[in-house]
């Protein structure tokens, strides 16, 4: 994409309004970008080729923006200019004003989230109704534990969007993918509800630990999330997580892991390499890094999930999971 109305109207219609900047004197852009629409989300790689500056009016979905190669300065309204790059992103919050200015080298991961669709997952892990605006801090730092996980699964779609379809096609799949986007920039990032949803709750009652516990065992294909899961037994997210570990030892999403990694196990024992793999029983089940996927099953049951599928296993059980 050459021309700099062309390629404004593209994003547009994918992001948000903007005003695109480029300077004659770089001769034609080479404007790329690859997205792909999830059922909340929209998720794409974004790049110039050259130098570039964008500006926008007031935003009415959150967005976060992070650069996979170079580099960006980003604002929004009040708050402190980001110097962007690996590792280190910008939120952007509705009702400010935005800027970007990209490197010339600068590919972009964008990411858009409506603002109904996060405020409802924010209402779902308090257990109530909020009554101000969530707001993020604007600079979002990836490196620490929490923030790996994130780019990870953001990563999983880039790869998609390299490859083709895949993954995301399947419907559990792309939820899942959803939802531990939407928990993740909740719990992980600091906004304006943070000091809430760390804070103390009284645990579940165990009428409710109990049924969150047959649901996982029930329907432990679906893709669960301690939002959801903590919907379905009407109580917050924090009560269900309070819950699980005084009645059952671990957290909800721990607990489901494991179940998983035990019915992947049963799947395995009883299939044949000539008509299923590894990676789509692993997916059936939820698991969609197959790298930490396959270090868990080795330390669950002593054997790499290929052993088990060959027929050559003499798994020792370590979970604790019926």
């Amino acid at each position: 994409m050459s021309e700099p109305a062309q390629a404004e109207a593209i994003v547009t219609d994918f992001y948000l309004p903007h005003r695109l900047e480029v300077s004659p004197r770089q001769g034609d852009l080479n404007m790329s970008l690859t997205a792909v629409r999830l059922d909340q989300l929209t998720i794409g790689r974004l790049a110039y080729g050259q130098e570039i500056g964008l500006v926008t009016d007031e935003a009415t979905n959150f967005h976060v923006d992070l650069p996979l190669a170079g580099h960006a300065e980003m604002s929004a309204g009040a708050s402190e200019p980001v110097i962007a790059q690996w590792g280190k992103a910008a939120v952007f919050s509705p009702g400010e004003p935005a800027g970007l200015h990209g490197s010339a080298d600068c590919s972009l991961m964008c990411l858009m989230i409506p603002r109904g669709s996060l405020e409802a997952t924010l209402e779902e892990l308090l257990g109530r109704s909020i009554g101000r605006a969530l707001r993020f801090d604007f600079a979002m730092h990836l490196r620490g534990p929490v923030g790996r996980s994130w780019v990870d699964t953001l990563q999983l779609v880039l790869r998609e969007l390299d490859d083709g379809p895949g993954l995301l096609t399947n419907q559990r799949a792309g939820r899942h993918v959803q939802s531990l986007l939407l928990d993740g920039l909740l719990l992980g990032q600091p906004n304006s509800y943070s000091e809430e949803l760390a804070g103390g709750t009284r645990p579940g009652s165990s009428a409710a630990i109990a049924r969150a516990v047959d649901l996982v065992n029930d329907r432990a294909d679906e893709p669960w999330s301690s939002t959801s899961l903590a919907r379905e037994v009407h109580a917050s997210v924090r009560a269900l997580q309070e819950g699980f570990k005084r009645d059952v030892g671990r957290p909800p999403m721990r607990y489901l892991r494991d179940v998983r990694l035990r019915r992947v196990h049963g799947d395995l024992q009883g299939a044949s390499s000539k008509s299923t793999t590894v990676e789509a029983v692993a997916i059936r089940w939820g698991f969609l890094h197959m790298g930490r996927f396959a270090a868990a099953y080795r330390a669950a049951f002593g054997e790499t999930p290929s052993t088990t599928l060959a027929g050559e296993g003499t798994s020792r059980l370590v979970l604790g999971v019926a």
